[in-house]
């Protein structure tokens, strides 16, 4: 193949920022993968729907739809919708009519999910501060940045 002919305009993959985050959240994401397994017998995925309508109910004291959560953790409504399912299966949420939406089903965390959540967020941030301890006093201005990317490319 002739490189002179070629659409990749960067030559060290070092420089590019959307490679770079793509290998960093993968790595980031199967450290969560396999502590999940092998301590939890839960995916990446399923304890982050779950974490997340936790600290939804618990933090903004609302129903959480479907909806609701798609919209905060950008993952798409269909594998959420799957998810539940998964959750609801190992008896960790249950879903219920929306008290104003009869269209919709609210989600919440039953006591077996509260038990769990308790136990895999501990886990979780203390796998998060060790991966990103190289950071040091820089985790905020990275924090700042990822917002900053947020804000500004949310549909």
């Amino acid at each position: 193949m002739d490189v002179a002919g070629s659409p990749f305009i960067i030559e060290n993959l070092e420089e590019d920022t959307g490679f770079l985050i793509l290998q960093v959240s993968r790595l980031w994401e199967e450290f969560h993968e396999r502590t999940m397994k092998k301590y939890y017998n839960m995916t990446h995925m399923q304890y982050a729907v779950l974490a997340s309508v936790y600290w939804l109910v618990l933090h903004e004291k609302r129903e959480v739809t479907q909806t609701i959560l798609a919209k905060h953790t950008k993952i798409d409504p269909m594998t959420i919708s799957q998810v539940f399912k998964v959750l609801e299966k190992k008896g960790y949420i249950y879903r219920q009519t929306h008290s104003t939406d009869v269209r919709a089903k609210s989600v919440t965390l039953t006591q077996q999910g509260v038990e769990l959540m308790n136990k895999a967020v501990a886990t979780i941030v203390n796998l998060d501060n060790k991966f990103f301890k190289v950071l040091g006093k820089n985790i905020v201005h990275f924090n700042n940045y990822l917002l900053t990317l947020l804000k500004e490319n949310d549909l």
